[in-house]
């Protein structure tokens, strides 16, 4: 198992994520908190030795990242060291471009 380490660009982006989801979609503290807990255990996921492939979309591949899809809307984009794994970057797939 390797060690899974998140930028704080990461972070923040599910810290938003979760207001979106309570604020602008109403959903409950409860709901958003099941939702961003099972992003949560996605993200705790990359530390296991199978990798994804490495990004299609150009921004992130040309860095050498490797990219894995979430619930079909979201993508992370990760890099693996020797130390582990760094999430980088987080994204919706209607924002990114091949």
């Amino acid at each position: 198992m390797r060690k899974v380490f998140v930028s704080n660009t990461v972070r923040r982006k599910i810290i938003e994520i979760r207001t979106y989801l309570v604020i602008e979609l109403k959903l409950s503290e409860e709901a958003a908190f099941q939702r961003i807990e099972r992003m949560r255990q996605f993200i705790g996921s990359f530390g296991n030795m199978a990798d994804y492939a490495l990004c299609r979309f150009n921004k992130w591949r040309v860095l050498g990242y490797r990219c894995a899809v979430f619930e079909k809307r979201w993508v992370f984009a990760y890099e693996i060291i020797n130390e582990g794994v760094i999430v980088r970057d987080l994204s919706h797939t209607a924002t990114l471009t091949e």
